[in-house]
């Protein structure tokens, strides 16, 4: 929901008033999907947090309207992430509440009921579940940036505040399996992030990042997915500019790792820096810092916000919050990738989240540091990688915008709500 304001202690996000392209015009393709699902969170914590689903489709009266909505009996209890994709058609789709620690696992194949089938609490010692990653069998990687216990780091003011792990869990959410990320003598704790698996060479990548902790190892980790044996972890160092600058913390938590066509694995720090990452089935696989975004310090060597990434054909759409954009880079040639556009949302809203509709070239994106009382639905231009906010929807005076500021949920009227994670639904 706000990273960097949490682990900055309430410092300000800079503003970028110069240099970002205008957005290009992009034709419609496909209605896509016809329904928007999220997690909302009840603005002033007084009534439970809730499940909502958003009408999409354009011939409907209820267009931009929340349509569905089902309270989960938790307040204030942060809904955070979800699964990047919706889940085939019979499975359930796995999300977090982050002050609870719980993960819900929720039934959405009838988007005017969706409802929580399932809820369980991380495996002990584990704590703080984040990200779903779904496999390929149907079960879910699922990582926990904290474990019971005091932290390497004697600066570290979260409590717990150890090392995290990962697990693997059943489509139905029966635990398989967990391992802690702890390895000897670092000197910060590892929190496992996010993932990418490589199942043809028995490997996955898990990237290190915060929540709300105030420190954190900005390292990625190489590990046998058969026995969960931790093979490699390696440092992120700092990206430079093409004038040889360097980039003071723009190594800082590696994000949304994605594995490419050529097998390699592609992924941003949220400090803007970007790496690759080959050879993984070997005893040493090779990082290369690749790319990097000129963005501005805020504090202590924050920068840079970029967040959940997509991948849309041979181009990477990468929300960068502090720039308040979404940068297009094209990665034809992964080992040297090239920035190709910029689509600038306005200045109260710090692009996060980003997801793509599967039956279109629509993505929806999600906002940390403020601006979560609504969306943006996204157009993109594969051929000229191009984006462009969508002409069918207008809220508060901007087109492309979903606002949850003056909808009516029909599970009662119980004020202004928010959200931070969004997938397209289909018709199932």
């Amino acid at each position: 929901m706000n990273f960097l304001s949490l682990v900055t202690a309430g410092a300000v996000c800079a503003t970028l008033l110069a240099g970002l392209a205008p957005a290009q015009s992009v034709a419609r393709s496909g209605a896509g999907s016809p329904y928007l699902f999220l997690f909302a969170g009840d603005q002033d914590g007084a009534d439970s947090d809730f499940l909502a689903v958003v009408d999409l489709r354009v011939n409907s009266p209820n267009l931009g309207k929340v349509i569905a909505t089902t309270p989960v009996g938790l307040k204030s209890s942060m809904p955070h992430h979800m699964e990047y994709q919706t889940p085939p058609k019979g499975e359930l789709l796995f999300m977090n509440a982050h002050h609870p620690e719980v993960s819900l696992l929720v039934d959405v194949s009838d988007p005017r009921a969706p409802r929580v089938v399932k809820t369980f609490a991380p495996p002990a010692p584990l704590r703080y579940p984040h990200d779903y990653y779904r496999t390929p069998t149907g079960t879910r990687l699922v990582g926990f940036l904290r474990s019971e216990g005091t932290g390497p780091d004697p600066g570290e003011t979260a409590r717990p505040g150890n090392h995290g792990g990962i697990a693997e869990y059943t489509s139905e959410g029966r635990l398989l399996r967990q391992v802690s990320a702890a390895i000897p003598n670092s000197s910060k704790s590892i929190r496992p992030y996010a993932f990418a698996l490589l199942p043809e060479i028995d490997r996955l990548v898990v990237t290190s990042a915060c929540m709300m902790e105030s420190t954190w190892a900005d390292v990625v980790q190489v590990y046998r997915y058969s026995d969960f044996t931790l093979l490699k972890t390696i440092d992120l160092p700092p990206g430079h500019l093409k004038d040889g600058r360097e980039m003071k913390g723009s190594q800082s938590a590696g994000f949304g790792p994605r594995v490419l066509a050529d097998r390699s694995v592609f992924f941003n720090a949220y400090g803007c820096a970007f790496y690759r990452l080959t050879d993984i089935g070997s005893q040493n696989p090779r990082l290369d810092t690749i790319f990097t975004l000129e963005t501005p310090e805020v504090a202590r060597g924050f920068r840079g916000s970029c967040g959940i990434p997509v991948v849309f054909g041979k181009y990477w759409l990468m929300p960068v919050g502090q720039l308040h954009a979404v940068v297009v880079l094209d990665i034809s040639n992964p080992a040297a990738p090239r920035e190709v556009s910029r689509l600038r949302t306005p200045a109260t809203f710090n692009p996060h989240w980003l997801a793509r509709d599967a039956r279109s070239n629509r993505l929806v994106l999600g906002a940390e540091l403020g601006g979560e009382e609504g969306f943006f639905l996204l157009r993109f231009d594969a051929e000229s990688g191009g984006l462009s906010f969508d002409p069918a929807f207008k809220g508060e005076g901007q087109t492309g915008y979903l606002s949850l500021r003056n909808q009516s949920w029909p599970h009662g009227p119980t004020g202004p709500a928010w959200g931070h994670a969004a997938l397209f639904l289909p018709q199932q």
